[in-house]
């Protein structure tokens, strides 16, 4: 009897020891749309990752330091996001993933074009053609910089749009906060934004970050203070 319960608390101590948090979220774009078959992966020990083909990704992992990372690729352009996490103890962690443009197009088209120098140095006629299509060469490489940089100049355009809207919409959040007292459920707080609870996140961690909120979860919810 003795044996048995000590092979039970034995097994208690294990299961403690192989116990593992949930990490989980979603990935969305700059215009906070979900990415599908964006490619999740976390730096464990083995390393784990997956294809989330509805923009949703869930990894189980043991205590420690991480880097989530995702990548993923439109018609035009790559994105990646990266986040760091500590998990101190078993339980559920919600990490949402933003991806951004990687500006790497100039690189790439740099590596798609090359002359074989060599080649036209052979002889006298691969001289001649040399000469002939250095100067093109040369036309094509100002025409391909001109056109990375207004691709370039175009994306940071949009960028700097979704940062008029956030900075808009948190504006409006912190003049509706004043109008009730400083403090509102964040429930209540989606009722008044055409928004989705996304992006109203989204917002309150900005205004978070900046101090000019507070967050404090209660239940299920949380409570939105106005800092004085």
């Amino acid at each position: 009897m003795v044996k048995l319960a000590f092979q039970f608390i034995l097994l208690i101590f294990c299961m403690n020891l192989v116990s593992a948090a949930t990490i989980y979220g979603s990935v969305y774009d700059l215009s906070l749309n979900k990415v599908s078959n964006a490619i999740v992966e976390v730096d464990s020990n083995p390393r784990q990752r997956i294809v989330a083909e509805s923009g949703d990704y869930e990894f189980e992992i043991q205590e420690g330091e991480y880097r989530i990372t995702a990548f993923a690729q439109d018609s035009n352009q790559r994105m990646s996001a990266e986040e760091n996490i500590s998990i101190v103890d078993e339980g559920v962690y919600a990490i949402d993933l933003f991806l951004y443009p990687v500006f790497d197009e100039e690189n790439e088209l740099y590596n798609d074009f090359e002359i074989d120098f060599d080649l036209l140095y052979s002889d006298t006629e691969n001289l001649s053609l040399f000469w002939l299509l250095f100067p093109l060469a040369a036309l094509m490489s100002v025409f391909l910089v001109i056109l990375v940089r207004v691709n370039t100049g175009l994306i940071k355009h949009e960028l700097e749009k979704e940062i008029e809207f956030v900075d808009d919409q948190a504006g409006r959040l912190l003049s509706l906060l004043k109008q009730n007292h400083g403090r509102m459920t964040q429930k209540d707080i989606r009722k008044e934004f055409p928004l989705s609870e996304a992006k109203i996140s989204l917002l309150i961690a900005e205004l978070e970050s900046l101090g000019k909120i507070k967050k404090i979860k209660k239940g299920r919810g949380n409570i939105i203070l106005l800092k004085k």
